[in-house]
């Protein structure tokens, strides 16, 4: 392990879960939450979340294991406390189930068998000890959600709180030696538009964390917001049918499609009313209000699947709605159609370098 300036003098690295000194400044100040002990304790916590059966499971300054398949597939995101998420918002709980769904998100989007997860976590002044525990346990269930376990990782202290992940998965080989994975530069022209699920719905359930609504109906768009599911089996199903092109809904349906256009060096235009919306965002915000949270909102770690319509209607999946198609035209560049076929205004999605920028709703 690469030696860290903020590293306790004289200490040592004994794990896959790598250590740093958790500082006084950190509220973790009993001496039995030394740094060794606290790493004990999160083993300990994780329970079967560990990977234990691995070739060399936490214990180690790394871990080692068997990639699943021939290609190994790596993906690292990061969640840093004021920027993705808000204490009144979230708890702790919620951050550790995110932390794993955003990043397996990432591995289902390119059509990869999830396998192990490596944890950085950035103790800031305010971590308590149950703080901890509970995005543990968080982290612990959205591990065995999503069929993965934690191999190892890094514990240091900071100025405020993050948590990095770094999750990695498995792809076959061809003959060629290249994976066979879903990738965003592989939309053409004919191609239509899929989208999983109803996007938006996350998004609608964090305005109605916002607005602290209990009704009944707002139940499912708050579980969507705080412990989303990556579509893992999606996308394996379709690198299994030949789709060649995918990403997951993070940052928002239109500035992820955005992505393709720009890889693909391909037009895509949407049909506004062919959009499915959240019944819990359109009860509680309209229909502008829903389709404003269903194009921009982000973070409902759907998937966009782009190929020929057989290929899409072979996958049979209840949920995929097909939604728009490739174009020569306009290249880079996503358009929305309304049913007259006027253009209708493309709102922003997320973007970790500015502020969120979805307007209130009512």
């Amino acid at each position: 392990m690469a030696e860290r300036t903020n590293a306790a003098p004289g200490s040592t690295s004994s794990a896959g879960t790598g250590e740093d000194a958790v500082a006084s400044d950190v509220a973790i100040e009993d001496p039995a939450h030394n740094e060794f002990a606290l790493i004990d304790r999160i083993l300990e916590r994780l329970g079967d979340a560990v990977a234990s059966e691995i070739l060399l499971p936490p214990g180690d300054d790394a871990a080692a294991w068997v990639p699943a398949g021939g290609a190994v597939i790596a993906t690292a995101d990061a969640m840093t406390e004021g920027s993705h998420w808000l204490p009144h918002l979230l708890s702790m709980y919620d951050v550790g189930w995110r932390c794993v769904a955003a990043n397996v998100s990432d591995l289902a989007a390119m059509g990869a068998t999830p396998q192990v997860l490596l944890v950085t976590a950035v103790l800031g002044p305010t971590m308590t000890i149950d703080d901890l525990d509970a995005f543990i346990d968080g982290l612990a269930d959205g591990c065995r959600a999503h069929g993965v376990q934690i191999a190892g990782g890094d514990v240091v202290r900071g100025r405020s709180t993050t948590f990095s992940i770094t999750a990695l998965g498995a792809a076959r080989l061809d003959r060629a030696n290249r994976a066979i994975v879903l990738r965003r530069d592989g939309a053409h022209p004919g191609d239509v538009i899929a989208v999983s699920g109803t996007p938006g719905l996350a998004a609608a359930g964090m305005r109605l964390v916002e607005q602290a609504r209990t009704d009944p109906p707002a139940d499912a768009a708050i579980a969507a917001f705080r412990h989303p599911v990556g579509r893992v089996d999606l996308g394996l199903a379709a690198v299994a049918v030949g789709v060649p092109c995918a990403i997951d809904i993070s940052d928002g349906l239109i500035q992820d499609l955005g992505h393709i256009a720009q890889r693909s060096g391909v037009g895509i235009e949407i049909d506004l009313e062919a959009l499915p919306l959240p019944q819990a965002a359109v009860a509680f915000f309209g229909t502008e209000g829903a389709r404003t949270l269903a194009l921009a909102g982000g973070e409902d770690f759907e998937l966009i699947l782009v190929a020929r319509q057989n290929v899409i209607e072979s996958l049979e999946a209840e949920d995929l709605t097909i939604i728009g198609r490739v174009l020569e035209q306009h290249p880079g560049e996503v358009v929305i159609r309304q049913a007259d076929g006027a253009p209708y205004p493309v709102p922003q999605g997320w973007d970790a370098l500015r502020r969120w920028p979805l307007p209130r709703l009512q």
